[in-house]
C-alpha cells in the first residue's frame, strides 16, 4: 500500500458526521465498527499479499473482466436495495 486511500476515509467521515450530526448513534457505532474490522482486514491482506483487498480485486479483475462487471453490477444492485430499504423500511 503506497498510500493511503483519502477518498474511502473521506467517504467514512462524511458518513460519521451525518450520522453523528443527526443522532443517529448506533449507526455511528455501526460504521465505527465496520471501519475497524476493514482497518484489520485491509492491514492482514497487505502483510500476506502485498496487495490491498481493492488491489486484489482490480488484479482479478484485469485478468476476468466479464466477472467483474458482473460483481459490479451486484455490488451496484446490493447497494441499490439498501437505499431502497432505508428509504420504505422493506
Amino acid at each position: 500500500m503506497r498510500e493511503l486511500p483519502w477518498g474511502v476515509l473521506l467517504m467514512f467521515a462524511t458518513l460519521a458526521v451525518a450520522f453523528a450530526l443527526a443522532g443517529l448513534w448506533w449507526w455511528l457505532f455501526f460504521l465505527g465498527g465496520l471501519v475497524l474490522w476493514l482497518g484489520v482486514v485491509e492491514l492482514l491482506a497487505v502483510r500476506r499479499t502485498g496487495l490491498t483487498i481493492s488491489g486484489q480485486f482490480l488484479a482479478w479483475a484485469r485478468r476476468h473482466p466479464w466477472w467483474a462487471g458482473l460483481m459490479a453490477a451486484l455490488l451496484g444492485g446490493a447497494v441499490g436495495y439498501l437505499v431502497y430499504h432505508l428509504t420504505t423500511g422493506h
